[in-house]
């Protein structure tokens, strides 16, 4: 049914096709449709287990090789490393575990999006009264007639038959920042969702008014149902890291398996037994494989998702926060995300005079100043006479209240109630000390006209005088050019005079002005009348038969949904990072255009596309356009779907930000998708990654900032464990060729402690180096740069080879007439010695230690003394030699290892006091070139 145009058709033709009557169902016909079509719920994909989640943490190549290296030493009776590397594969899946299933809620809360009940009409025959009841909105069915009313949700997508100043608050859906005056009649077919004002949606609230409507889509049909179906179609992408980290573990995989078959071949060609090259061999897998990375690189992106928190990010995803560093475009909402979802007064007209006015929001705080003049500031409205006398109109004329709600000791919140519009009117004359209730009770109400989409005004009728109630003000808001149609005077420098055609044109041509600067801008007149005259006065009013000669034309006022203080410096600060910002929104094409402008987003010879011209696009069309793209107006969460899949195509890294329950799709499908988590519905926090705690787009920035610094670390992680890995096989490649003796330099277990425990720390440690000073100035990562890049790869061959070479020297010199064990804990000792060094080189990519000291990061520095004081335990202490196969060194060993340790220190400074000399060159040319 519900691919039927609904907003189409005639009432008659929809009550034919659903089988109903503007009296609705009987009980019974209710239930056998309940039956046919289904609970009016929205479904959602089953989601994985506990258990699922928990196996899913070990599916990757590094997981599957060390569980390959604990059956083979099982089988040789090696169950002391089988344990700790069973250990360690246990290790890396509880950290994932335990931070996933934190947030791996998904999709439940779009059962919360309907409201539990509604009123129906039920039980009408010819004989009795019809009967509203309430019903739960899971059993409401098509051909239902439902009865709508200010604050209701609306329970199912429905054609509306009957209205009375109803307005609905449809931003969630079609991201409109104005409550929807709905109306009757028929629109036509090809028309944006927004635009279709018979009809209500699911999730939906009424603001204001009542109305009555036929329900002819439920559950999964409706909009909402929908939005739904492409969240659960949308594909689970997988992060840029994991893609990396997946290509990097399965050539390091294939690596190991060579060099391990290739040391094992060496082994038995030289005469070794078949048994020790066995052990030889998987002491070489293990060495080959840095087995601490799966637990380095969640440990790393956990220190990241508790540094966001605390900048107002949420990450329930962890590899979403390596996402972030990667980011090239950011497709972002306009409503409530750029903007504060606050209409507020900017600029008002009268006497002759342009008003402009500060603040943003409903907090009645800001300046009303004359002109372009800061300075001129107007304190009181009863020093203006004619600036007092639209504010009084703009009051009176008015159904809204503005609230103050203590919410802590602290700080103050401001609400609207009613139409938002208006309630901009009322926070604008409270910045001038003017408020509705003195207003209310010195001038009553006596009676009213409702604002009209056919007549486009309202009216109130106000006593002037309580001691005199025959004397009446008249006050009148609506559209400019209807109020201006019932105007034949204006009020100007304190008199009411003729509006003449040079007056008329002035008032358009401002009115013009204000409208193409995005404002929504209305009218206001005024007249005295006696009270007898308000019945008569109404009638006129209403059948276009008033005589304008003695309403007096008193102004302007435009308003807009103003955008977030901080927003122009957040969108600055993401294009210096290489960032493309693009705003998708519900609302009009010029308003989108004036905000877009106004913080940054709209440049100069950008592209504008609205919704329609967006449908009639094929993905090729749209592929070659979107890169110039800075604005997509009056769209759908299709189109929004269909943007970041095009974005997708060009290899962009996308994220979508948003905060109604149209966004969800696009959320989705997007590398990362960011919810609103104030305005945000629960469909946009459920299915985001991340969620900003303060809605705040600069924390967008932030977050971006701390996904590069993670990216940043974990590469030095990386770094730092594949150096100790490489740098173990060269040393184990090198000693088989080098000595005659039958066992390997390294046991399994030794490499183990170096790799797990001695690193670990220093691992965590290096997570939580803080951001390089060129962090936000550099282009964001290519999708398919690799981890292990040329640079990167030359820093760890070097490193590595003087680890190697250091380690056998000591070995060679020092331990020539030692015994087995004491060349094993020489070597041991020399490598863990060594990786220590090494974790202090890594802070930096070319900032020298000297430069960086240990107060920028103190974790580095009681990482240090952790893995040291781990190793003199391992060493030194009777009941670790028992475990590790270890013997106490003396105090000469100790000097000996920890001077050519040092040797890496300073050999690594060189490199890098050579990079920044290249870097300073390059950029001293890039100068010259340049003038």
């Amino acid at each position: 049914m519900s691919e039927i145009a609904y907003h189409k058709i005639s009432e008659d033709e929809i009550l034919s096709q659903l089988n109903t009557s503007y009296r609705g169902l009987t009980e019974e016909e209710a239930k056998k449709r309940l039956e046919e079509f289904g609970p009016n719920e929205l479904t959602v994909k089953k989601k994985r287990t506990k258990l699922q989640l928990f196996i899913s943490q070990f599916a990757n190549g590094i997981t599957y090789i060390l569980i390959a290296a604990a059956i083979i030493s099982a089988i040789v009776a090696k169950y002391v490393n089988v344990a700790v590397i069973v250990a360690v594969i246990l290790l890396n899946g509880i950290i994932g575990f335990v931070q996933e299933s934190r947030a791996d809620e998904a999709l439940k809360a779009l059962k919360n999006l309907a409201s539990p009940e509604a009123t129906v009409i039920r039980n009408c025959n010819q004989a009795t009264e019809c009967i509203e009841v309430r019903v739960n909105t899971g059993d409401i069915v098509p051909g239902d007639m439902i009865l709508l009313e200010a604050g209701d949700k609306v329970p199912a997508d429905s054609r509306l038959i009957s209205v009375a100043n109803l307005e609905v608050d449809e931003a969630m859906l079609t991201g409109e920042s104005l409550p929807v005056r709905k109306q009757l009649g028929m629109f036509p077919e090809k028309i944006p969702l927004a635009d279709r004002k018979n009809l209500v949606y699911s999730g939906t609230i009424v603001t204001s008014g009542r109305g009555r409507a036929i329900v002819f889509s439920t559950g999964m049909k409706t909009e909402m149902g929908k939005i739904t179906t492409l969240i659960d179609e949308a594909e689970e992408l997988e992060s840029p890291l994991q893609k990396r980290i997946a290509i990097l573990s399965r050539n390091l995989g294939i690596l190991a398996i060579i060099v391990s078959l290739l040391i094992f071949g060496i082994g038995l060609l030289r005469g070794f037994a078949f048994v020790d090259m066995l052990l030889f061999g998987i002491a070489t897998l293990v060495s080959s494989i840095p087995s601490g990375l799966p637990a380095a690189i969640t440990i790393t992106l956990a220190i990241g998702t508790q540094k966001m928190v605390k900048r107002n990010a949420i990450i329930r995803k962890l590899s979403a926060i390596d996402s972030l560093g990667a980011v090239s475009t950011i497709v972002t909402d306009k409503t409530g995300t750029l903007t504060t979802n606050q209409m507020t007064v900017r600029k008002m007209y009268t006497n002759d005079t342009i008003y402009n006015i500060s603040g943003v929001g409903y907090k009645p705080e800001g300046n009303i100043t004359i002109g372009e003049n800061s300075e001129n500031i107007i304190q009181n409205a009863s020093t203006d006479v004619a600036l007092n006398k639209l504010f009084k109109t703009a009051i009176l004329c008015n159904d809204a209240h503005l609230v103050e709600n203590r919410i802590s000791v602290d700080s103050l919140g401001w609400q609207i109630t009613g139409d938002p519009t208006e309630g901009a009117l009322l926070v604008a004359g409270a910045k001038v000390h003017l408020q509705k209730e003195d207003f209310r009770r010195n001038y009553p109400r006596l009676d009213e006209i409702p604002f009209d989409p056919k007549n486009r005004f309202m009216v109130t009728f106000n006593q002037i005088d309580k001691e005199n109630s025959s004397k009446v003000q008249l006050h009148l808001k609506g559209a400019p050019e209807s109020v201006l149609s019932l105007s034949d005077k204006i009020f100007i420098n304190g008199n009411e005079e003729t509006i003449d055609e040079g007056k008329r044109e002035n008032i358009l041509n401002t009115f013009n002005d204000f409208a193409s600067r995005g404002l929504r801008v209305l009218g206001f007149a005024s007249m005295e009348i006696r009270e007898e005259q308000i019945e008569n006065i109404k009638d006129q009013l209403l059948q276009g038969t008033f005589d304008p000669s003695h309403l007096a034309f008193l102004g302007l006022i435009g308003m807009i949904d103003p955008p977030r203080d901080e927003v122009k410096k957040a969108i600055k600060l993401a294009k210096s990072a290489g960032i493309h910002v693009i705003m998708a929104t519900g609302d009009h094409k010029l308003t989108a255009k004036t905000i877009g402008e106004e913080i940054g987003i709209v440049a100069p010879g950008s592209e504008i596309v609205e919704g329609v011209e967006l449908e009639n696009m094929s993905d090729q069309q749209l592929d070659d356009l979107i890169t110039n793209v800075s604005a997509f107006v009056r769209v759908s969460p299709t189109h929004k779907y269909r943007v970041v899949s095009s974005l997708k195509r060009q290899n962009e890294i996308v994220a979508m930000t948003g905060d109604g329950a149209n966004d969800a799709p696009a959320l989705k499908a997007a590398d990362v998708g960011i919810a609103m988590g104030i305005t945000g519905t629960d469909i946009t926090k459920e299915t985001a990654k991340m969620v900003l705690t303060d809605d705040n787009f600069a924390s967008i920035v932030n977050a971006v900032e701390e996904g590069r610094v993670v990216s940043d670390n974990i590469k030095k992680g990386i770094k730092f464990l594949l150096t100790t890995n490489i740098g173990e096989v060269l040393t184990i490649l090198l000693s088989i060729i080098l000595f005659r003796d039958n066992i390997p330099l390294f046991t399994a277990l030794a490499i183990l402690w170096v790799n797990l425990v001695t690193d670990g720390s220093l691992t965590v440690a290096l997570a939580r180096e803080p951001k390089e000073q060129d962090v936000m100035k550099l282009p964001p990562k290519s999708a398919s740069e690799k981890i292990l890049n040329k640079t990167l790869l030359f820093e760890i061959l070097f490193t590595s080879v003087i680890m190697a070479a250091g380690v056998l020297l000591i070995s060679l010199l020092h331990g020539s007439t030692a015994s087995i064990a004491e060349k094993q804990t020489l070597a041991f000792t020399a490598l863990a010695f060594f990786q220590i060094v090494n974790a202090i080189n890594c802070r930096s990519r070319n900032q020298s230690i000297f430069q960086l000291g240990f107060r920028s990061n103190r974790s580095i520095a009681i990482g240090l003394v952790i893995s040291i004081g781990l190793q003199i335990i391992a060493v030194q202490v009777p009941f670790m030699n028992v475990i590790l196969g270890t013997v106490p060194l003396d105090l000469i060993d100790w000097l000996i290892i920890i001077s050519g340790a040092f040797i890496l220190l300073f050999a690594d400074e060189l490199r890098k006091l050579v990079l920044r000399k290249r870097n300073y060159r390059l950029e001293k040319r890039r100068e010259e070139n340049q003038f």
